[in-house]
């Protein structure tokens, strides 16, 4: 499916917008920067084929929505400045921002650059969550097989004292070894320890009494290696453990 142009700006079509910049009365720069575009526009329309994806001009500039709405959030911006590159800036989200509207910038220098660059931006811009389309070329952008995620787990419980490990009122940390050099390391607790918790807490005052809860990486039904390794397949068909989990549980 086609990206098309906001429908406030419909005097003229996102390619007849970037088509005028080509004219002979047009600047040198104004004409590669219309001809980046529109091969830009070409490769979107190659690549989203069940995906609309609405596009807003400032001035050159190609803003990328998953709305028709210029004053939703304008996610990825991308633009051309005559040099056959394109630039690209996404918005962080909120929860992962430093600060109020971040944005993260890169530069790709030819159009297959440009579509890892967009695919990539509205995938962690989040603002096309749950969008099928985007996470399977996202998935093979990565070079993932999201259906054998080969890990090895490594269990505190197994190593202490297993025999006096309440498996169903505990907690543990856990460490989780990617074959591709990846390593997570994540405290996990069960259910019923988190009750657990509260209670002492009245008791020692901690947390305002148990007013609150600072809560770990992960919660499970219990404390075994079945139940661990089914959890962590499961997350991991969904996408990569800092992602769906506590960012900083990824390890270097």
């Amino acid at each position: 499916m086609p990206i098309i142009r906001y429908s406030g700006q419909k005097s003229k079509t996102l390619e007849e917008f970037y088509q005028e910049l080509t004219g002979e009365d047009s600047t040198y720069t104004e004409n590669e920067t219309g001809k980046a575009m529109l091969e830009f526009i070409s490769m979107v329309n190659q690549t989203f084929t069940k995906t609309i994806l609405y596009g807003v001009t400032s001035h050159y500039r190609l803003v990328i929505q998953a709305t028709d709405n210029w004053e939703d959030d304008w996610y990825v911006t991308v633009y051309s400045l005559g040099d056959k590159r394109f630039y690209f800036e996404y918005r962080m989200p909120k929860e992962q921002s430093p600060w109020n509207y971040a944005i993260v910038k890169g530069k790709a220098n030819t159009i297959d650059e440009a579509k890892d660059f967009l695919i990539i931006s509205m995938t962690e811009s989040k603002g096309w969550t749950n969008n099928k389309e985007l996470k399977k070329l996202y998935d093979q952008l990565k070079g993932r097989n999201t259906q054998n995620k080969n890990f090895t787990l490594w269990l505190e419980f197994e190593e202490a004292d297993p025999a006096n490990w309440d498996k169903e009122n505990e907690f543990c940390n856990i460490h989780v070894d990617m074959e591709d050099g990846r390593h997570y390391g994540l405290n996990v607790w069960t259910y019923k320890f988190l009750e657990k918790a509260v209670g002492e807490d009245k008791k020692t005052g901690q947390n305002l009494n148990g007013l609150y809860q600072r809560p770990p990486d992960l919660f499970v039904k219990e404390l075994t290696r079945a139940c661990i390794q089914k959890t962590i397949d499961d997350l991991l068909t969904i996408d990569d453990l800092e992602k769906v989990l506590n960012p900083s549980i990824c390890k270097k």
